[in-house]
């Protein structure tokens, strides 16, 4: 495993999904002992599902109903996805997983595995598998069956295009952000790395359209025995929202070793021409790679910037980086329209990581604990217009609670705690939230909740 592995627990430090090589190639499986989640695939392109008439190749176990929730679960080298019903009870706690085998690009999940900010709302179902395995899968629900997996890159020695999400445009155009850049100079464009690159997601094909965002590349400052120095720092594109024509990519801006970090920024991507913008996010801010879209609000989106400390989670240094920002796309084009800094309230909780929006005002995010000083994640409700915040959940212990789903018509959030081994349900208030219950997803497994995903 490469040295830069190391990085898992700093993953979620950073921004849970917006570090860079958070975990590894890490194919383990564990056919036998992960659940009931997938039989082997057959060869050949398959006709109709076992269920629901869906095409593709028999793939997965049938489900009794189409998912409304998924929920993520790793030990950061294997991992387990249980689909759950819109009351959040439980379809299949381990329907794909690590002993999951498929007879196409790769045959079992790793242990670096996420979901889109948003499905394609076709029925189907989208896995990203990132760090040196990346490949993105598509299965159809509820039958099971595969629609296709693509790998995001050419079969190059040593690199990894590790893919952070898949922004659907239409029925046969999807965009993957490509986080790594590929530092070798005579790399093919499809190999380039920090850059968007498109998906037909009817034949799970690379259609050759490229975005580049090496544009959107600064410099940082790392403190050496000798001094400071210059270095470069790559856009890191993580995650992404689509607004009509309009893309909105959150950059990490880190430095190769991420050692250094550049302004906060987001792409401003226009589908219609290609062009590409970076969007400055605020003096100061750091770390922007988490753009999550805002209910009820189809025109916004909402960016946290995580912050960077040197040391790793100096709070001065992290409290002067780290903030959360509220994005408009309208006739004038994109521009910030609110702005939250974790400074304008030197004793409010830096609660901006693992950021989801409740609508274009409140946001659920974590103020990650430190191991060190024996301080627990805690979850806040804020307000990003008035900087009020309340205490919702804490976990046992430091870098455990992941990103969480909120359901806007029961006002309902589900908070995956890896410290807890469960997924804590909560009634949102106006002033705070009410904990309702809490499920143990494949306890018999025992991986850990890392992420819950609405499946809208």
């Amino acid at each position: 495993m490469k040295a830069t592995s190391i990085l898992i627990s700093c993953c979620l430090a950073l921004a849970i999904e917006g570090c860079g090589d958070s975990g590894g190639a890490g194919n383990g499986g564990a056919g036998g002992t992960t659940g009931t989640g997938g039989i082997g695939a057959t060869n050949g392109t398959g006709g109709t599902g076992a269920m629901g008439g869906d095409p593709g190749t028999p793939a997965l176990a049938p489900l009794r109903a189409a998912p409304r929730y998924a929920v993520v679960s790793s030990d950061y080298s294997e991992t387990t996805i249980a689909v759950l019903d819109e009351d959040f009870g439980i379809i299949d706690e381990s329907w794909i997983n690590s002993g999951t085998t498929f007879a196409e690009l790769v045959a079992t999940l790793s242990g670096d595995v996420v979901l889109p900010n948003r499905q394609a709302g076709d029925g189907s179902f989208t896995v990203i598998d990132r760090y040196f395995t990346d490949v993105v899968s598509r299965f159809y629900v509820p039958s099971g069956n595969l629609s296709g997996q693509v790998r995001t890159h050419g079969e190059v020695a040593d690199y990894s295009s590790n893919p952070h999400d898949l922004i659907f445009v239409d029925e046969t155009s999807a965009w993957a952000t490509r986080y790594e850049p590929n530092l070798d100079p005579n790399a093919a464009p499809e190999n380039g790395g920090t850059d968007l690159i498109e998906i037909d997601p009817t034949t799970m094909e690379l259609t050759g359209r490229r975005i580049d965002l090496s544009t959107l590349n600064t410099t940082g400052i790392v403190a050496t025995g000798s001094g400071p120095v210059e270095v470069p720092v790559y856009a890191r594109p993580s995650r992404g929202v689509r607004v009509g024509s309009i893309l909105v990519v959150g950059l990490d801006g880190f430095s190769g070793a991420f050692d250094a970090v550049g302004p906060g920024m987001a792409a401003i991507v226009d589908l219609e021409d290609g062009s590409v913008e970076g969007l400055p996010l605020g003096e100061g801010l750091a770390s922007c790679g988490n753009a999550t879209p805002v209910p009820g609000a189809p025109t916004k989106v909402m960016v946290a910037c995580g912050g960077f400390a040197r040391p790793f989670g100096e709070e001065a240094q992290t409290r002067a980086s780290a903030g959360v920002v509220r994005i408009v796309i309208d006739d004038e084009g994109a521009r910030v329209e609110r702005t939250w800094r974790a400074t304008d309230d030197p004793d409010s909780a830096i609660a901006v990581q693992a950021l989801v929006a409740l609508d274009e005002e409140r946001v659920a995010a974590v103020d990650f604990g430190d191991f060190a000083a024996g301080i627990a994640d805690a979850l806040y409700l804020m307000n990003i217009e008035t900087g009020e915040q309340h205490l919702l959940h804490e976990s046992p212990s430091a870098f455990e609670i992941g990103f969480s789903a909120h359901d806007p018509d029961t006002e309902r959030l589900y908070v995956p705690d890896a410290g807890a081994n469960a997924v804590i349900e909560l009634t949102i208030r106006e002033d705070g939230g009410t904990e309702v219950g809490s499920i143990s997803i494949a306890p018999g497994i025992g991986f850990p909740p890392r992420a819950v995903y609405r499946l809208d």
